[in-house]
């Protein structure tokens, strides 16, 4: 698609990724003369429902938003394609490299650098959890973190969903792709503020040691950093609980997670 001009204005550089009948592409607005990021939903006899739904979603929720780590809804439109036609999403691009690509690359992050990106999170998820209704992203990974020109964006939008009540949300929704950062509760429809908190834990983990959660030793129910990786006691401990697999033992706000963070202390017990 490179060198097409879509919606009159959006000439394709680049692919950037593409899934399940969704593009996303790097496009030049010729109208402001900028960078842009759209992304394409292909609209036709097999387009489900609940993709269309959760396109929407991404949509409505970015419209909503205003964070300098968070990508700027600029526009919506059709577009028409050789097999039917396509809804497109415009935002705001962001330079940098993801989480993901830095990882795949070799890199791994000391603690002193983990801590960073995670304290960025957590300010961007504690905007989220303030609004109302409260917003949980459910798609936290190191793919959707971007590390820009001092600044640590979150992107991808396409999973979020609204809840009114912080401690529980088990209302019917549109379950999403699940993968190792997903959180135990997440694959039996429930999702709440906490979810967000354990991805982002799972994420920090595998920044310090380059291992994909799923290979990750595991101490019982809980995650064992000790054999792999150097950090101080009080960091691990947060990690752990970040990462609770029973919801109710978890960090329950990104506000109680970043005051946990900040006050550098093991907890008295982990039972």
């Amino acid at each position: 698609m490179a060198g097409q001009i879509l919606g009159d204005r959006y000439q394709v550089e680049r692919e950037l990724g593409k899934h399940a009948g969704r593009w996303t592409l790097l496009a030049h607005d010729l109208h402001a003369k900028e960078r842009v990021v759209v992304k394409l939903l292909c609209s036709d006899e097999d387009l489900r429902s609940d993709d269309l739904k959760l396109f929407e979603r991404e949509v409505e929720t970015l419209k909503s938003l205003s964070h300098p780590c968070i990508p700027k809804y600029l526009g919506y439109f059709q577009h028409r394609l050789p097999g039917g036609r396509a809804l497109a999403l415009v935002q705001t691009y962001v330079a940098g490299r993801s989480l993901n690509d830095c990882l795949k690359r070799g890199r791994t992050f000391n603690e002193a650098e983990a801590r960073q990106i995670a304290k960025s999170v957590l300010y961007i998820l504690i905007y989220l959890q303030g609004r109302n209704p409260s917003i949980v992203h459910r798609d936290i990974k190191p793919s959707n973190i971007l590390l820009g020109d001092r600044k640590v964006h979150l992107v991808d939008f396409g999973s979020v969903k609204t809840t009114l009540n912080r401690q529980d949300s088990t209302s019917a929704f549109t379950l999403v792709n699940t993968h190792d950062f997903t959180p135990p509760e997440q694959y039996s429809g429930r999702s709440v503020t906490a979810s967000d908190l354990y991805s982002l834990g799972v994420t920090i983990m595998t920044s310090l040691t380059g291992i994909s959660p799923s290979q990750l030793p595991r101490k019982g129910s809980r995650f064992d950093l000790e054999p792999i990786v150097d950090l101080s006691p009080a960091f691990v401990d947060w990690l752990l609980w970040m990462t609770e697999t029973t919801l109710e033992r978890r960090l329950q706000s990104a506000m109680m997670a970043l005051q946990a963070l900040d006050a550098g202390q093991v907890r008295n017990a982990i039972a």
